[in-house]
């Protein structure tokens, strides 16, 4: 009976991940959701970082700005979807240079979204104590383009 169990057991760990993995992720067209309209509540927020009233008051600005930052990127996003699935772009084969043109304009578009979503998070860490920026920090931030990694480590800038 223990064996029957810890096999049960076994097999439910390792068949868990196999059934969360996404449709299509294992051979086929992958399917995505949409992209999030919003960064994260500003309850969240206070939370995370310990907000006193005054400041989530101060902070409710730049927060609401970001968040229509965040939300006209996935507008954005979800009408560049809709585009690409009415045009003949195969993913994985080499586009056309018209294409190309069209990513690269999509890409500086979304490059402008990337920075003004950088100015007002910063003007929220602006409005921080050393102690919550350290927590801000820590925190996912929207990101609209593909960043290279950050070097870390001794001897790296």
């Amino acid at each position: 009976m223990l064996r029957v169990t810890r096999t049960a057991v076994l097999l439910a760990l390792f068949a868990a991940p196999a059934l969360a993995q996404e449709p299509g992720a294992m051979g086929g067209q992958r399917r995505f959701g949409p992209p999030p309209d919003h960064w994260m509540t500003i309850d969240s927020l206070a939370q995370a970082v310990g907000l006193t009233p005054d400041q989530k008051t101060k902070v409710a600005r730049p927060y609401t700005a970001l968040n229509a930052v965040v939300h006209d990127v996935a507008a954005r996003r979800m009408a560049l979807r809709q585009q690409m699935q009415g045009s003949n772009f195969v993913p994985g084969q080499e586009p056309t240079p018209e294409m190309r043109a069209r990513m690269d304009s999509v890409r500086s578009e979304m490059e402008g979204f990337q920075a003004e979503a950088d100015q007002w998070l910063a003007a929220i860490r602006n409005l921080l104590t050393p102690a919550q920026q350290t927590k801000f920090d820590g925190l996912p931030k929207p990101q609209f383009i593909r960043r290279p990694p950050r070097a870390t480590g001794p001897g790296m800038l």
